[in-house]
């Protein structure tokens, strides 16, 4: 950053946003608005840089939600003679392994079932897939997963099960194992820490989600932990558009752009406000001083070919004696 004679420079600021003083904006406690004591203002040759420096966040919020959109099944079985029978599995909110969550779905399905259908799934841990089919029952069929024209698609479980989102899935006694891995975080695997005040982010064209993020945050740790954040040494600073601003909204969001639910846990963010000379203003400084020189320097010239003017009309006139 050029310097300027005339700037004198400030302290920065530290911004302290607890969740217990935030005003949720909806139901879910991961995105609220937080009003400042005071207001934050930039002087008339000022820019704003924010950036996090620290958080502390806990690892309360659940990956298979109603809230991430992840948690239901519909389901469609089909007997040999074409009678069918279609229900909605919904799993409860938590943080599940995949044999805790393929035996919920097995004991829900089974107890939907009208026509007696057992149900075997399986998961493989080396292949990381899972692999279902069906045991028994009466006048035994298909079983067909709706996870791409079902009425609930879009809160679809697919893919924490390792199913694509694309396209049904259909098996009886003969089996059929997901296409991908297990995900049992489903796009929680980082927390993107998004604010009304970040406005300069770059992102791809293809499928690009809302911007504003101050920073994403790893999720590196196990459910109940608290997952801490530290700016180090080199912290990535948002240049704000605004000069002033005495409220700031958070939102904390997967990488689906889905809100996350806290559970009421609380969190706490560290920013940092700093105040830094507008580059504009160096630039004006600097256009004035050439002026100036440049206007000096006409009139320099100007005196030079005044004289010039003046020796030539006396030495004409020294001619004509």
């Amino acid at each position: 950053m050029e310097k300027s004679p005339n700037y004198v420079p400030r302290q920065p600021i530290e911004i302290i946003l607890n969740s217990k003083r935030g005003v949720k904006f909806n139901t879910l406690d991961g995105h609220k608005y937080f009003d400042l004591d005071k207001e934050i203002v930039a002087r008339k040759n000022e820019k704003i840089l924010l950036h996090l420096k620290k958080a502390f966040i806990p690892f309360s919020f659940y990956c298979l939600s109603s809230s991430q959109n992840n948690n239901k099944l519909d389901v469609k079985e089909i007997q040999s003679d074409a009678t069918e029978n279609s229900y909605t599995i919904t799993i409860a909110d938590g943080n599940y392994s995949i044999t805790e969550l393929i035996t919920e779905l097995k004991s829900q399905m089974e107890g939907e079932t009208t026509f007696d259908y057992v149900y075997s799934f399986t998961y493989d841990d080396a292949t990381n897939k899972v692999t279902m089919l069906i045991s028994s029952g009466t006048n035994v069929g298909t079983t067909n997963l709706l996870f791409a024209t079902g009425t609930n698609k879009d809160s679809s479980i697919a893919t924490i099960l390792g199913f694509s989102k694309t396209s049904d899935v259909q098996f009886s006694t003969s089996s059929v194992t997901s296409d991908k891995v297990v995900d049992m975080a489903d796009g929680l695997d980082s927390l993107h820490c998004k604010s009304n005040l970040a406005a300069d982010n770059i992102q791809s064209t293809a499928g690009a989600i809302n911007g504003g993020e101050l920073l994403i945050i790893p999720v590196n740790l196990l459910p109940n932990s608290i997952l801490y954040f530290d700016e180090g040494t080199n912290p990535f600073k948002h240049q704000l558009v605004m000069s002033n601003f005495k409220r700031i909204e958070i939102k904390f969001t997967d990488n689906n752009d889905n809100i996350v639910d806290f559970n009421e846990i609380p969190f706490t963010l560290i920013l940092i406000a700093e105040f830094v000379l507008d580059a504009s203003e160096v630039f004006d400084a600097g256009h004035k001083t050439i002026e100036a020189k440049k206007n000096n320097l006409t009139i320099k010239e100007d005196e030079k070919n005044n004289l010039d003017l003046y020796n030539l009309m006396v030495g004409n006139i020294q001619k004509k004696k």
